[in-house]
């Protein structure tokens, strides 16, 4: 049964929730659609807060697992082994249980908490935060939260978005919402055309869901730029740093493409810093 959260409650979690947000909070990438960056976006936020100082713990649903790749860093695996939840299926809702706990020493430690969810994952872990009553916790340890829901303009990823949404709004509903237009490939979601499938879904399911809802573009960046660095096991502030010669020793490029590529990485991080920092208190990283 979820016990509704006292007023008093409400209010002190209100008031901590108040925009740019101070480390340490609870951070979710989500969307029930995978491609469309969910993973991206979390290695930024967490580069973004080590540029500026602020520690973190990483947890990732997913089984891809590019996060510990992406940010070179320890990344906690939430995904439980799929021969055990043959003969104990109650694991998938015990497998979250770091994730509570790293939660609950958020405040105390400074440190803020990381989860980037794969596709397959969001049922099993917003059943998790509705069953322990997550919202009520928040509130007690005054830890705000945000879930960032990823979209791109073509119908299937608006619908996924609009039933992340949905499942976050009832999972955690004191948690500050904000969705996430990746622009590559397809561009903005105004941009769709009037009579497309996809205008159609985004008027019938998702904007009907988006009053309060805060609103950032992820700017396209060709997979040619930051895929070496990736491949070679490079975060994206190692990338802006390293001297291009070592750089094209490292991933086997010319001088002339590590550069071009280092270039499109800086512009992408900058508009990123630009639209994070509307959320997140990021005083650094818009060089």
């Amino acid at each position: 049964m979820t016990l509704a959260i006292p007023s008093t409650r409400k209010k002190e979690l209100t008031m901590s929730n108040t925009i740019p947000l101070k480390p340490p909070f609870l951070g979710v990438t989500a969307a029930k659609k995978g491609g469309v960056g969910k993973t991206h976006l979390m290695a930024t936020i967490a580069d973004l807060l080590a540029l500026n100082g602020y520690p973190f713990t990483a947890l990732q649903a997913d089984d891809k697992r590019r996060l510990s790749t992406l940010i070179g860093a320890k990344v906690v695996d939430l995904r439980p082994n799929p021969d055990l939840v043959m003969h104990d299926p109650a694991l998938v809702r015990r497998s979250f249980t770091p994730l509570y706990t790293a939660a609950s020493k958020a405040v105390s430690t400074g440190q803020s908490v990381l989860f980037d969810i794969g596709a397959d994952e969001v049922e099993n872990a917003a059943n998790f935060l509705k069953e322990v009553d997550l919202d009520e916790d928040l509130a007690t340890w005054k830890l705000p939260a945000l879930v960032f829901v990823l979209v791109q303009a073509e119908t299937d990823a608006i619908a996924s978005a609009a039933e992340t949404i949905r499942r976050f709004r009832e999972a955690l509903p004191s948690a500050r919402i904000v969705l996430v237009e990746n622009l590559l490939d397809r561009g903005s979601l105004e941009g769709l055309r009037n009579s497309g499938p996809a205008r159609q879904q985004l008027e019938k399911d998702l904007k009907p869901l988006l009053a309060g809802i805060e609103r950032i573009a992820m700017p396209a960046i060709l997979a040619d730029f930051w895929e070496p660095y990736e491949n070679a096991g490079l975060r994206f502030l190692k990338a802006l740093a390293m001297d291009p010669q070592e750089a094209a020793k490292r991933l086997g490029m010319e001088v002339g493409d590590v550069k071009i590529a280092r270039r499109a990485i800086a512009v992408f991080f900058r508009e990123m810093h630009r639209g994070l920092s509307k959320l997140i208190d990021l005083p650094k990283g818009g060089a």
